[in-house]
């Protein structure tokens, strides 16, 4: 079913990729401390590796395989070490530090790779490969996030912008 795809949705799902992996990059090398910012080349590269690691695991078909196993095989090699990674990342003192000091403005900017991922899995549906649900014709409206962050971003950092509606207190 996936071999009759348009290489147009393959080779744009393969420049988001790349996009994103860019994009937090630099994100990285914005950060507000400079042992951070040191952190940008061993990021890259370890989420370079790990991006290889599932494409190998993907063309070998280990996640078509052995569907009914408990737990599903992408649970144990995509999105377990994810969840462990995420968890180590807001649970230890410097994956706390780690996150505060990356930058918000760039971190809301980078959101805007959202677009490109709901045209993807809306493409991915269109020819049949993923169910509605998981595109903005379902439920997912993560494309709102995405075509809303350059304006979240650009109106939450500029100094000068003032919210034009006053919350009075008294009533």
């Amino acid at each position: 079913m996936l071999a009759n795809l348009p290489i147009f949705i393959t080779i744009i799902f393969a420049l988001t990729t790349f996009a994103t992996l860019f994009l937090f990059y630099n994100v990285v090398k914005k950060a507000n401390t400079p042992n951070n910012q040191k952190l940008a080349n061993p990021i890259l590269l370890g989420m370079s590796f790990w991006l290889v690691i599932q494409a190998f695991l993907t063309l070998k078909g280990v996640y078509k395989v052995d569907l009914d196993l408990l737990p599903p095989k992408i649970v144990l090699f995509g999105i377990l070490p994810n969840i462990i990674a995420i968890v180590l990342l807001f649970t230890t003192a410097k994956g706390k530090q780690f996150i505060d000091s990356l930058p918000l403005k760039q971190f809301t900017y980078l959101n805007t790779i959202r677009i490109p991922v709901e045209l993807v899995l809306f493409w991915l549906f269109m020819n049949k490969a993923v169910p509605e649900i998981m595109t903005f014709e379902g439920r997912n409206l993560d494309i709102l996030a995405g075509i809303s962050a350059p304006l979240v971003a650009y109106f939450s950092f500029k100094k000068e912008f003032v919210f034009p509606i006053s919350i009075k207190k008294d009533f």
